[in-house]
Order: structure tokens, then sequence, then C-alpha cells
């Protein structure tokens, strides 16, 4: 895979210090539950259908309403593009069965949305299983995954799984399975069609992860300092282990940034990267804790996008994938305004996903080893 090398945009160091408020009114909390898009359906002006499915877990579907939903509801043989995203686990049982209420559309459905906003004529599919690796992802679903219709599959695995054990100390930590999971999926993908192309899609750093390797209490002298670079070190490792298994298995199409692009919004001051700090007037990324959630939950969850990282997970695929300049989207963009995001704060995510993309690199970040040969307890 050739993957173009320029200079990383990660700004972490005293992101923390003097965090200025934006000037920007939102009379909608950030994780605030609202009702999915309903835009009309017409064909999009690009008749050259594509379909493209989305493999991996709720860091796919997003887990929680108004995200998991979002244009949910498109049918299984469409003939044409739309908003819609059609769940093909919605209804299965087994392995396949869907803990949270679904169908789901997740950021899928914020692609979808910019697709047909652009003109392109998607036909977007999610297979996603909760708190499930890309392995499992595929024993349970080769039939959905490997199929000769898609034009292009997106992979994201498990979070942990790619993050050394030395950091995560969870035993689903195995970067090397982690590759060969890629290699896999691409080999069968690319059996079933050669012209497809593979994504990865690269997470973000969890902020209840980064909250544990600092000891666990906000409240503790020093720790938002080592919070900062926990958090620094869990977005390289992404960036590592996701680039390192797109070059060992050599035919990705491209990786697509996400965790890249929170990092530099947290550095340019577009959302705040602290959440247990609770004196910024920015938005964060992850999901909180609503009056109402749904999945319901008794604390903050810190570890799955909100409407706003979904919104910018979303822009970065569909920059990376698509090559469409998504600045051009703009302030009146249609999924912003469902899912209550303030005009203001959608351009500057807008801009952020754009540089992001067309600046990163594929080199490794303080790598002391190659992720693709760390197996599990290393």
């Amino acid at each position: 895979m050739k993957i173009q090398n320029k200079k990383r945009q990660i700004l972490m160091a005293g992101m923390l210090v003097s965090i200025s408020a934006l000037t920007y009114s939102c009379t909608k909390d950030s994780n605030n539950v609202m009702q999915p898009n309903t835009v009309s359906n017409s064909i999009p002006k690009n008749t050259n259908l594509q379909r493209i499915l989305f493999v991996g877990d709720s860091f796919t579907h997003g887990r929680y309403a108004p995200v998991r939903q979002y244009n949910s509801g498109g049918i299984a043989n469409a003939t044409s593009g739309s908003t819609l995203v059609f769940d093909e686990n919605f209804g299965q049982t087994g392995a396949r069965q869907e803990l949270e209420n679904g169908p789901w559309g997740g950021i899928p459905g914020v692609f979808a949305e910019f697709a047909y906003e652009t003109g392109l004529n998607y036909d977007v599919h999610i297979e996603a299983i909760s708190a499930t690796s890309l392995a499992k992802n595929y024993a349970a679903a080769p039939d959905v995954i490997a199929q000769a219709k898609w034009n292009a599959v997106v992979l994201q695995e498990i979070s942990v799984k790619p993050i050394p054990y030395s950091l995560t100390n969870s035993n689903i930590s195995n970067p090397a399975n982690f590759c060969s999971s890629v290699q896999t999926i691409e080999k069968a993908v690319h059996g079933a069609s050669s012209a497809a192309k593979v994504y990865l899609y690269e997470p973000w750093p969890s902020a209840d992860l980064a909250e544990t390797m600092s000891g666990g209490n906000p409240n503790a002298s020093g720790f938002s300092a080592n919070y900062a670079a926990n958090l620094t070190t869990l977005a390289n490792a992404n960036h590592n282990a996701y680039y390192s298994a797109a070059s060992h298995d050599g035919n990705i199409a491209g990786v697509a940034p996400v965790g890249e692009a929170w990092v530099n919004a947290w550095a340019a001051k577009i959302a705040n990267a602290d959440p247990y700090l609770g004196n910024s007037n920015l938005p964060i990324l992850w999901y909180g804790l609503n009056k109402v959630n749904d999945p319901q939950i008794s604390k903050p969850d810190y570890h799955h996008p909100n409407t706003y990282g979904a919104y910018l997970s979303g822009l970065v695929l569909f920059q990376q994938i698509t090559g469409v300049d998504v600045r051009t989207l703009g302030a009146q963009e249609k999924a912003a305004k469902s899912l209550g995001i303030p005009s203001s704060v959608a351009t500057q995510l807008q801009l952020i996903a754009w540089q992001t993309v067309t600046k990163e690199s594929s080199q490794p970040v303080n790598q002391t080893a190659d992720p693709c040969t760390i197996g599990s307890g290393v």
C-alpha cells in the first residue's frame, strides 16, 4: 500500500493548559438525545452506484442514541444510493444478535448523509457486532463481508486489541492478531472482488482507559498531566498499529485517521480532551451521561463517541474514502443540524477532518517495536 508521507499534526503537549472557550451558541448538550434524520431519499446526481460495507463494533455503530439509529432503515438490495443504511445484522440471532436496539445506522449513517449531499450515489451497509473483534466478526458473518458486490469495505477493530497489553492490561490486547485479522479479511474481500477497496478505520484514544492508566482518581495530584500523556500514548499506539497493519498487508487502500482528527480537534481547542476537569465550555467528543440515555447507563461513558465525535469520525472517513473536500459541506450541512451540532463548530470540524487526512503521515510515532510483532500479554 502506498500511503503518502506528510507531516503529522499532533499537538497534544499542553492541550489541557489554559483551554479557552469557543464563541458559539449551543442550545443542546453535546450528548443530547435527538430524533434520527429524515431527509428525502431521491436518487443522487451521480448514477455510478457504489456499495460500501462498514465492519466493526460499537465504535462503528456508536452504541448510544441518537448516533446508533442515525439514518438507519435502508433496504438490502437497493438499486440506488440513499441517506439510509442497511443493517446486515438486524433481526439476526446467535453471534450476530444485536445487544442494543436496532436497526443501526451509526457513523456509516453520517457517511451516507454526506454522500447524498454531495451527489454521490452510495448504498451504505453496516455489519457491526458490539464488543467484538474483527476475527470473531468475520467468523460470524463471512458471507456478508466477502461478497463480490462491495466496492469498498471498511474495517474497525475492537478498541483495545491493536494496543499492547502493557498499556491496557487487557487480555483482549493482541496487535499481532489484529494485523493477522486484517490480512485474512482483506484476502477474502479481494477473493470475492479484486476491484474492491479495503480501508482501515483508526479510532480515537479512550478517555476511560487513559483515566485508568493515570491511577483512576481525577482528583489526585498530577492526574491531569498524567492523563494527557497517557491519552497521547494511546493515540500513538492506535496510529502505529493501524498503519503497521496496512503496511504488512500491502493491499489496503488507505487508513482513515479518525483518532488523529480527534487529537487535532483537541489541539485546536475545538473540543475538550479532559472531561474529568469539568471547567471547560468546549464540547467533548466522547459520550458522557445525560438525563436520558439509550441504552441506560449510571455513570459517564467516556469511551464511545457522542454526536460531535461521531460527526468528526464520519467526516474523516468520507474525506479519506471519497476524496471529496469535506470543507465544501459547509455551515448548512444536514447531519450536523440533525445531531444538534452548531454550524460554527461543524465547519471547524470539517476543516480539522480535511487537514488531518490531507496532511497525515503513515510514519510510526515513538514506536519501540512493530505492533504486528506484539502478541497477547506483551
